[in-house]
């Protein structure tokens, strides 16, 4: 292995050192500049790997890639200009010929065979095999069935003219399928990515780990590589072209170098499983999944303008753009996915909670199917529920798992207690997630979920205990019922409204943009001076599209909620509303915490009531009171609009105001008469939790 990689590393730096220098000598320093900036990186890192990184077989295709390539390039770019009229020249075109497909055979085991750089499989071999055989045919039959010896199929176009000695006229009819062999190469390399995919299917979660990266950059540097291909075939020579071939193909060698390097860096390096890290991770698969999204839209939209008026070639794009909108979701869920692992959003998990606590199970199936919701829903290895004797009774078990034996015992990852009305009940018990750390949201997701989790078995306690009572339990299931049923309502309204401002606010505006951006490229193309005037509504539209996605995330969950404090998050919806509103709260509480389920639910209380304020109370003032009395967070709500009948009007929002604060064992009462305006007042006992500074 190692006396490969040193033929490699030879055959490498000896055509880079020569192509460098003949380009330099003809006078041409673009060539040399392509040759350092075109195979010059995947030599480099694959020498470095090759010799001192991580994963070294790995690491000799890369050196085999970067290597060939280079052959090729020095070949066809440097040496055939100078030995063009030489009897010998078709050795020259041949053997960079050779070693053009056998860059494109490296790569395709250095994709299909990674992590381990060697085959597994009987498939895998003659995969290699068969792309071996092709390439060293292929050149070879091309210049048997044509009396000049092929330009190249790997290099810039206007290669010298070389007489073919090979050439056997009676194989003339053979060319056109000779030259269509030449495309199956581009099968090649969809043949690595999907055996690179089965090897994903059957490799354990560390090589996973490992193998996404390089699937998710692959697959990238494919996209623009084919954006390449469409804009440069399509697009006149100039600057525009030629930044737009130069922006595609730096996409391409950062997409499959940067997960490459990302794949076989150890975690202590980069800490990609890291928690605090997932989130850049995450944001940086986006963006390359939306250059990828606009690339194809674009390239389209070069293609059309090819062949269509200016107006046609805007609506197709426009039509595109709304067509490859679902798979650019998908793949916006399959990096959401490979990032924080295969897990439910929020709302889900806690739709599917609220739906396992609306069935009622039994009280010898509470809490093995709590724990089963809470690992299902976060993806654990492993959860318990565990509930103190005395919060038990007779009516309960005092434990329930679920991904655990009988009687196994295991050290947990996180431990969060089950209160309800300031008791302690019991505690869940978290393994570590199936791939990975906790994250922070997964604890933020957790602590509501114990909420819930604690009133089901109390009210399950309660409901054994009072079995005697059968008037009082059957009032008590219906009002448990009427609540599950509000809650529920509460989310399937609450994901109703997200879906309808994401399709009628965003996903139009983008729409929009994207037209928008194809005119704009139309007219620079043809250098219409309104040009720079579509750009400028281009930026602005997008300042505004910013603006409102910052709203839609602000009214989801404030991060000034979970970064700052309750107060803070208040004072920041306040300062969004076209009205005055005055905060009233001790300076002491600013910079204070609660427990999240307590700050989410009083947040939420406070910005409906402003909300209301404003959509319907058609107030000019609001007064919020926050106070910290006795052991107790009180919020109080006060505006001087039309008011209401409260004996007539009610409904959903009140009730759902109801039913979060009852959650963190709060009360909510509401004050109204027509024409005086409407007062509302929380209260959340923090007798146990208690407050603590962030």
């Amino acid at each position: 292995m190692r006396a490969v990689c040193m033929v490699l590393a030879v055959i490498g730096g000896g055509a880079l050192a020569a192509a460098v220098a003949l380009e330099l000598a003809a006078g041409d320093p673009a060539g040399a500049g392509w040759v350092l900036v075109g195979p010059g990186p995947f030599y480099a890192v694959g020498l470095v790997l090759a010799f001192r990184g991580p994963g070294q077989r790995v690491g000799a295709w890369l050196l085999a890639t970067g290597a060939t390539f280079l052959l090729s390039v020095c070949l066809g770019d440097a040496v055939l200009p100078l030995v063009h009229a030489s009897p010998a020249a078709w050795i020259v075109v041949l053997a960079r010929e050779w070693a053009g497909f056998a860059c494109l055979v490296a790569a395709v085991g250095l994709i299909g065979l990674f992590p381990t750089g060697v085959p597994q499989r009987a498939a895998e071999r003659w995969v290699l095999w068969a792309a071996g055989a092709t390439a060293v045919l292929i050149p070879v039959l091309r210049m048997v069935v044509s009396p000049t010896a092929p330009q190249s199929s790997f290099s810039e176009p206007g290669q010298p003219v070389v007489a073919s000695p090979l050439y056997l006229p009676a194989a003339r009819p053979l060319k056109p399928v000779v030259e269509g062999l030449v495309y199956t190469f581009t099968l090649w390399a969809v043949v690595g990515v999907i055996m690179l995919y089965l090897r994903y299917r059957r490799s354990p979660s560390e090589d996973r780990r490992r193998i996404r990266w390089l699937l998710a950059g692959t697959v990238c540097a494919l996209v623009s590589m084919a954006a390449l291909w469409v804009i440069g075939s399509s697009l006149r020579a100039g600057f525009f072209a030629a930044a737009a071939v130069d922006v595609l193909w730096t996409l391409t060698v950062v997409s499959l170098l940067g997960s490459l390097i990302v794949a076989l860096s150890p975690d202590a390096l980069l800490g990609i499983d890291r928690s605090s890290r997932r989130s850049m991770v995450y944001r940086a698969l986006w963006l390359l999944i939306a250059v990828g999204y606009v690339a194809a839209a674009a390239a389209l939209g070069l293609l059309a303008g090819q062949h269509l008026p200016a107006e046609a070639a805007v609506l197709l794009v426009a039509a595109a753009a709304l067509l490859f909108q679902p798979a650019q979701r998908r793949l916006e869920r399959l990096a959401d996915r490979w990032v924080f692992g295969a897990r439910l959003d929020g709302y889900e998990v806690l739709t599917r909670f609220g739906a396992m606590l609306e069935t009622s199970p039994r009280p010898a199936d509470l809490l093995p199917r709590l724990a089963a919701a809470i690992r299902d829903g976060l993806g654990l290895q492993w959860a318990r529920v565990l509930l103190d004797v005395e919060a038990a009774g007779s009516a309960l078990p005092t434990d329930g798992a679920a991904g655990l034996q009988p009687g196994e015992v295991r050290e947990p990852a996180l431990v969060v207690p089950l209160t309800q009305a300031g008791t302690l009940l019991g505690r869940i018990e978290c393994g570590p997630r199936r791939d990975g750390p906790l994250l922070d949201e997964d604890r933020r997701l957790l602590a509501n979920l114990a909420g819930q989790a604690a009133a089901a078995a109390r009210n399950l306690h309660l409901t054994a205990e009072l079995s005697d009572r059968l008037g009082l339990i059957r009032q008590q299931a219906a009002e448990l019922t009427a609540s599950r049923a509000r809650v529920a309502q509460t989310q399937d309204a609450e994901r109703q409204r997200i879906q309808r401002d994401l399709h009628d606010g965003v996903q139009q505006d983008m729409v929009a943009l994207t037209a928008k951006l194809a005119l704009a490229r139309e007219r620079l193309r043809r250098g219409d001076p309104r040009a720079d005037e579509s750009l400028a509504e281009l930026q602005r539209d997008m300042s505004e599209l910013i603006g409102q996605l910052r709203d839609f995330a602000h009214a989801i969950h404030p991060p000034v909620l979970a970064d700052q404090g309750l107060l803070e998050a208040i004072e920041a919806q306040a300062a969004r509303l076209p009205l005055e509103v005055v905060i009233e709260a001790d300076p002491a509480l600013r910079g204070v915490r609660y427990p999240p389920p307590v700050e989410t639910a009083t947040w939420y209380v406070v910005a409906e009531a402003l909300t209301n304020a404003v959509k319907h109370a058609r107030a000019r003032r609001v007064l919020v009171a926050l106070a910290q009395p006795d052991g107790q967070l009180a919020v109080e709500v006060r505006d001087d609009g039309c008011g209401f009948d409260q004996a007539t009007v009610g409904g959903l929002g009140l009730a759902s105001l109801a039913d979060r604060i009852a959650i963190v064992n709060g009360t909510l009462h509401i004050d109204s008469t027509p024409g005086q305006g409407t007062t509302l007042r929380a209260q959340v006992p923090l007798a146990a939790a208690g407050g603590h500074d962030g």
